[in-house]
């Protein structure tokens, strides 16, 4: 087991689509957060996340979508995400949100 602490990043691609990359826990989660918070409120339009890059995620990672979802719609934009992992999928089904992030996922 590492003693280095988990890291999460967020980059933006050339079509402006968030990339969300590394282990969204407990740890990481924070600065994650705050890197993510700045981008959306330096953008316009709908808001797209890809967390395919995720590599591990766990009920944390719930808790900032929802985060995300909120500020979406007090900037009234769109929010959209892709690559969504499996286990976060399995997570929002056991908090009754399976049908929230299956919407938000289609688009």
């Amino acid at each position: 087991m590492s003693d280095k602490p988990a890291t999460a990043s967020v980059h933006a691609d050339d079509q402006g689509v968030l990339q969300l990359t590394g282990v969204l826990d407990f740890v990481s989660v924070l600065p994650l957060r705050e890197q993510l918070m700045q981008r959306i409120a330096a953008g316009r339009g709908a808001i797209i996340l890809d967390l395919s890059g995720l590599q591990r995620v766990n009920s944390v990672g719930l808790s900032l979508l929802l985060r995300v979802a909120e500020q979406a719609e007090q900037s009234e934009r769109a929010l959209h995400l892709r690559g969504v992992p499996a286990g976060l999928q399995s997570i929002a089904a056991v908090c009754g949100l399976d049908g929230w992030l299956q919407q938000v996922s289609a688009a």
